[in-house]
């Protein structure tokens, strides 16, 4: 118990950490996060900080939830997220609190940009990348329209995750998070 008062840092990033590598291995078999890890998971952070901090730490926790919610609300209403993938970063920010949780999104979505070059690059070449980039600042230029227009045109993660060819162009978001959660490990170790 004396670690947990001393030092109490360390333990909600290792519980993080956990739990993003359960939730990134039913994620890639099933394409899913279920309630039963993420509920439990939001709980415990609550928890924890109710005990070690009293109603200081809950609104640390609590903090933590809203800025999960934050970050990955909007990907999820245009369909490139699931909302079990928002409810992981929710319940991963009742542990870690608003800066880490900020932090373990920021580099979820670098590491899932990456990814995504390399892929590309490898399976369509150089120039497609090139070009993917430009669409995608012409995308961010009009994200607003995608959020409040029509959004037929756009793929529902559900419905590719059932189609056996759309399946495979699928990154599960949890292995980002852990990634994500595996950098903000190494920011912490090296501060």
């Amino acid at each position: 118990m004396e670690i947990l008062t001393s030092d109490p840092t360390w333990f909600p990033v290792a519980a993080a950490l956990a739990s993003s590598l359960l939730a990134t291995a039913a994620d890639v078999k099933t394409l899913q996060i279920r309630n039963t890890l993420t509920v439990p998971l939001c709980l415990t952070g609550l928890g924890f900080h109710l005990w070690l901090d009293g109603w200081q730490g809950v609104s640390l926790s609590v903090v933590g939830i809203s800025v999960g919610f934050g970050c990955l609300i909007v990907p999820y209403m245009i369909g490139i997220l699931g909302a079990g993938d928002v409810k992981l970063l929710m319940a991963m920010g009742s542990w870690l609190g608003g800066y880490q949780t900020a932090l373990v999104a920021l580099f979820g979505c670098l590491s899932l940009g990456a990814l995504a070059v390399v892929l590309m690059a490898k399976r369509e070449g150089l120039p497609a990348v090139w070009f993917n980039l430009q669409l995608s600042v012409l995308r961010l230029q009009t994200i607003r329209r995608h959020l409040f227009g029509n959004r037929e045109h756009l793929k529902d993660i559900r419905s590719m995750a059932r189609d056996p060819n759309q399946r495979d162009n699928l990154i599960p978001f949890s292995v980002m998070l852990a990634m994500g959660t595996c950098v903000l490990v190494l920011v912490i170790s090296a501060g």
